[in-house]
């Protein structure tokens, strides 16, 4: 087996896995979807982190995928087109065969299209091979991809309709408002939710995804584990770090029992990820033995949801990016994270204590 498949130990096949991976700043997230006795493999976003020590997901997809029948990643999923959500892209999709695309169809400024372009030189690709082109619209549909369930929470087809009339500086400004959001569903007779939030800001939530999935009859926020938005910071609930009035409905709706951050240390973050006043927002919500940092020692969280719906979260021990991250003296860091900035004081490591049972894996 490769030095991938060794670290992250196979999963049985009526296991749906989520590995949140260090990649510096930025994010990615490779899911294994159980599929009639095999899984899909989904990669969601993706980051070539070399200043901060990221894993090369090239190494890395090319060692596990080689260890499976079928090598292909199934689909990759672009939740808007920054470059610390799409670096990398071209060297993977090189590497790797890549099925099919699921993106926001945002298209920013003329100055600020690279993470475009290699979204677009992909979905290129992978008509000419036959594969799917999806782009991502928020309904209240429930669909399935395996034997799992998910839903599009985001983008709403009026915000595409309205933001692709903009000007260039106001389509890029508002592209964390055309933010694919996706909440996964597995397990039976009680499901367990996962949801990807991308960088969506407090005005996609308290404008349009809020009111349209969360209240109501069905709450279709509800996640067990939130993958926290924009690398933990601010702009999930202030429009700027001197809002005043922070937004907290979307949190109550979801109410997580995890939150997983994705963003190095706070001192290695170029924009502070994650905010202070982020964070303690967050706690008010989640326990802080339940709020996990990559940035804490480069690790990757494992989350493992087994069919009758009981799941538990392990961390890599930072094995991964022993293995695969980039090193010092590798080319000059080409991350891009297209945030708000800010800054922070700098802050301890969490303690990372899961509450849930560690049942053996694979």
């Amino acid at each position: 087996m490769s030095k991938a498949s060794d670290i992250l130990t196979p999963p049985s096949t009526d296991v749906m896995r989520f590995v949140f991976l260090y990649v510096g700043q930025g994010e990615s997230t490779l899911i294994f979807i159980p599929d009639g006795g095999r899984h899909k493999t989904m990669l969601i976003d993706c980051n070539q982190g070399r200043r901060t020590g990221g894993i090369d997901l090239v190494k890395m997809l090319k060692d596990l995928l080689g260890d499976r029948d079928d090598d292909h990643l199934n689909y990759f999923v672009n939740t808007h087109p920054h470059l610390d959500h799409a670096g990398e892209l071209d060297e993977i999709s090189d590497a790797v065969v890549i099925d099919n695309i699921w993106h926001s169809g945002h298209k920013p400024g003329k100055d600020q299209d690279a993470a475009y372009q290699a979204v677009q030189r992909l979905r290129d690709k992978v008509k000419e091979a036959g594969g799917e082109d999806v782009e991502l619209l928020g309904t209240r549909e429930t669909a399935s991809i395996g034997d799992a369930q998910y839903n599009v929470l985001s983008p709403a087809q009026h915000v595409v309709d309205e933001i692709a009339d903009e000007d260039d500086d106001t389509r890029y400004r508002r592209i964390h408002e055309h933010c694919a959001v996706i909440r996964f569903k597995y397990g039976s007779p009680e499901s367990k939710n996962v949801m990807i939030t991308g960088d969506s800001d407090k005005c996609a939530w308290s404008e349009h995804i809020t009111g349209y999935h969360g209240e109501g009859d069905e709450n279709r926020l509800r996640s067990h584990v939130l993958s926290a938005s924009h690398h933990g910071s601010r702009t999930f609930f202030k429009t700027d770090e001197n809002d005043k009035e922070p937004y907290r409905r979307h949190m109550e709706l979801i109410e997580p029992e995890y939150l997983i951050i994705s963003s190095p240390s706070q001192a290695d973050s170029p924009f502070g990820h994650p905010h202070d006043d982020a964070l303690e927002l967050y706690k008010e919500f989640v326990a802080e033995d339940n709020i996990l940092h990559t940035g804490d020692d480069k690790k990757s969280f494992i989350l493992d949801i087994f069919s009758n719906g009981e799941y538990q979260i392990r961390d890599d021990a930072g094995d991964l990016a022993d293995e695969y991250g980039f090193k010092p003296d590798d080319e000059d860091d080409k991350d891009d994270d297209g945030g708000d900035g800010g800054s922070s004081k700098g802050r301890g490591p969490f303690v990372i204590t899961p509450k849930i049972d560690q049942r053996p894996m694979g």
